[in-house]
């Protein structure tokens, strides 16, 4: 019997402890009140949704993570890299192998429970309100580094039919509480290319991706729409057009719209891309001052694929 009422003794502290803190705004003797609850995003993609994160949290972390938390707006913001669905579409290795960490990389996706876990370790709940997903720009150079072409309508119509889908299920599986939304790829200025001849030392025709084949998969999305939502499920991020868009007020494909490596968008683009994210959340964008200087230090090379 004791033992059983020191369970419940110690059961009744820790949810005090794990309940919010009362503040009083009236004058004394007013009642407490709970303070506004807290928001949260947590971003699943590549280098594309860390460098939007940077910019918003003004820091940078390690390349597969970033978190911080804006008081002003009660926003708690997380990001996570995964390499896209890989080879065959089933979230395993080998991945886009042209980086420094190798193509043996592991996809958190690809495990709900260890997924989970990652989220309550970085953000401290388990689900975020919003979700944000990508998978693009690693989904091609890794099919293109291992097939050794240009991506194929044929590998861009499974991808669609039957990779994403399944993609999308199991992060919506692990995160059953929150909204998820996925991010389309940014419009690239140059073709990259990853496969060199060995005699001659030029650039085979062979992209690991290109604005065509960004062209070409976006409107591969485009096929799967119902009701403007993806599968009639997901919402839908356009990065695509937040580019095009800088592009329209530029006049041209300005070369200073993407980092030097001439797929990576700039700082602008970034927060652009963020702004979006904080309105599909009702919350106040990010101002011209809040330009995220610190982080946009970090500049890729154009034959460094650590940040892809």
């Amino acid at each position: 019997m004791f033992r059983l009422f020191c369970l419940a003794a110690c059961a009744a502290v820790a949810r005090g402890l794990t309940q919010p803190l009362l503040t009083q705004d009236g004058p004394p003797g007013e009642p407490f009140t709970q303070p506004p609850p807290s928001r949260s995003v947590l971003l699943l993609g590549s280098s594309v949704d860390r460098m939007a994160a940077e910019v918003f949290c003004e820091k940078a972390d390690r390349f597969y993570r970033v978190s911080c938390t804006d008081d002003e707006r009660g926003l708690n913001v997380g990001f996570w890299f995964h390499p896209g669905v890989g080879i065959n579409g089933d979230l395993q290795p080998p991945f886009y192998n042209s980086t420094r960490y190798g193509a043996n990389l592991h996809n958190p996706i690809s495990d709900k429970r260890e997924l989970s876990q990652l989220t309550v370790r970085l953000m401290g709940e388990e689900f975020p309100d919003l979700v944000v997903v990508d998978s693009s720009l690693w989904d091609m150079a890794t099919w293109t580094a291992y097939g050794g072409k240009n991506v194929t309508d044929e590998r861009l119509s499974q991808w669609g039919n039957s990779d994403l889908p399944q993609l999308l299920d199991r992060v919506s599986e692990t995160f059953d509480k929150s909204r998820i939304v996925f991010r389309t790829a940014p419009t690239v200025y140059e073709s990259k290319f990853p496969l060199v001849d060995p005699n001659t030392r030029q650039h085979l025709d062979i992209a690991v991706f290109s604005p065509d084949a960004i062209y070409k998969m976006n409107n591969e999305l485009s096929k799967h729409l119902i009701d403007g939502k993806l599968y009639g499920k997901f919402e839908v991020l356009h990065y695509d057009k937040i580019m095009d868009d800088l592009i329209q007020e530029r006049g041209f494909r300005d070369p200073s719209l993407w980092l030097k490596d001439g797929y990576h968008p700039c700082g602008e683009a970034s927060k652009r891309y963020f702004n979006q994210i904080l309105q599909l959340m009702d919350m106040t964008t990010v101002e011209e001052k809040h330009s995220g200087q610190g982080a946009a230090q970090r500049q890729s090379a154009f034959d460094d694929d650590e940040f892809l």
